[in-house]
């Protein structure tokens, strides 16, 4: 099943490119349910954190505005092509 050394990979050789690991999808769907639980509780929510810190609260929501935006004009069209974030 190995690879031998020196000979090419085959094509079609590992995972899919943009397939995600599974303990890594698993994780993130762990930590969206935990977050999502802390919702109702008023004492824990994002809500009250970001109220009592708000220097961290806009250090953590600074990181996920896109660094990189792609606008297209067009006449008075204008297009803003906006990259994916995971």
């Amino acid at each position: 099943m190995g690879f031998k050394k020196g000979e090419p990979r085959p094509a079609n050789a590992g995972r899919k490119n943009g397939s995600v690991n599974k303990l890594t999808k698993t994780v993130k769907e762990k930590v969206l349910e935990v977050f999502n639980e802390l919702q109702d509780d008023k004492d824990a929510n994002l809500l009250t954190w970001a109220k009592s810190e708000p220097t961290e609260f806009y250090k953590i929501a600074a990181k996920l505005i896109p660094a990189d935006i792609n606008a297209k004009v067009d006449g008075k069209l204008i297009e803003v092509i906006v990259p994916k974030q995971d």
